[in-house]
């Protein structure tokens, strides 16, 4: 029994280690100022793994020191039915997720 709770007492010094160390490398490494991030990926009209990348490219948020401030937008730029349709079914299981048109995205940066 002794072995056995040794594994897990050192399982869980290493995590808390871990969170530790990601708390302060998120502390250290973030902008001050007010600040937006943008995650952009490339993804080609007729790409099979569009979804393994879109949720890649969201679950960045997660690490992030002000969730607030990061936003994902995925553009429409002439995306076939079945991947647009990957697409938006994403964003509304991510709620800070958009799937945008070209025009739009240009808008919304004014």
């Amino acid at each position: 029994m002794n072995i056995v709770s040794a594994v897990i007492i050192v399982s869980l010094a290493v995590a808390g280690l871990v969170a530790v160390f990601r708390e302060i490398s998120l502390r250290l490494f973030t902008c001050r100022d007010e600040c937006t991030v943008m995650y952009i990926t490339r993804i080609n009209a007729n790409d099979d793994n569009i979804e393994f990348v879109l949720r890649s490219a969201l679950a960045k948020r997660r690490w992030s020191a002000d969730k607030n401030s990061v936003s994902a937008v995925c553009l429409n730029c002439e995306l076939n039915d079945k991947n647009r349709k990957i697409c938006e079914r994403i964003c509304r299981e991510y709620g800070f997720a958009r799937i945008m048109t070209k025009d739009e995205f240009l808008k919304s940066l004014d």
